[in-house]
């Protein structure tokens, strides 16, 4: 089993002093699964809000966790 990081530089983040907005990655989630497996189809398949809050699959970066 390998772990994965599913991250995308769509969206932004508001920075604590307000009306600043701040460009960076969205983490979407980690998942551990096997190697070869459809990482993205599955966490897309355990959390359905990522597609519903307009995040576009085409744009996620994976990688892969070493330890």
């Amino acid at each position: 089993m390998n772990e994965y990081i599913i991250y995308t530089t769509e969206g932004y983040t508001i920075a604590p002093n307000e009306g600043v907005e701040i460009e960076n990655c969205q983490v979407l989630g980690c998942l551990v699964c096997k190697q070869g497996d459809n990482v993205v189809e599955q966490l897309l398949k355990e959390n359905p809000w990522i597609v519903k809050a307009g995040f576009n699959p085409e744009k996620f970066i994976v990688k892969q966790i070493i330890a």
